[in-house]
């Protein structure tokens, strides 16, 4: 009896589990491209990357999301966990490898009319 229970609840955390960030905001980091990352900002976020941390502008966190891109090269993006937090957001942690490093990539994130808003973008070096 156990077995089946621990079964059904494996199926519903399948089923109804957290969303995952989209394949294009995930191939978007993959490959750094800023211009499509911003595409999922709303007219602020909340950005933390190494050296850099605050409220930005839409425009203005593409642009240091574009140079950090040119300094630190990304060859691969994979998300490792996902996760509910308040006020109905969500959440997506990934690992980000580049020429320089593996970073930590956490991203918060709601689901409003369709479309995905980043409410906050964190990149952490890993080591």
């Amino acid at each position: 009896m156990s077995t089946f229970l621990i079964n059904i609840s494996f199926i519903f955390a399948l089923l109804f589990g957290s969303p995952n960030i989209s394949s294009d905001l995930s191939a978007a980091i993959k490959t750094g491209n800023a211009q499509k990352i911003s595409t999922y900002f709303g007219t602020s976020v909340d950005l933390s990357i190494p050296n850099n941390e605050g409220v930005y502008s839409k425009i203005q966190a593409k642009l240091i999301l574009k140079t950090f891109f040119l300094k630190h090269k990304p060859s691969n993006f994979k998300v490792v966990h996902n996760g509910d937090s308040k006020n109905d957001s969500h959440y997506s942690i990934g690992n980000l490898n580049t020429h320089k490093g593996t970073f930590r990539v956490y991203i918060l994130y709601q689901e409003q009319a369709g479309k995905t808003l980043i409410l906050e973008l964190k990149i952490e070096s890993d080591e």
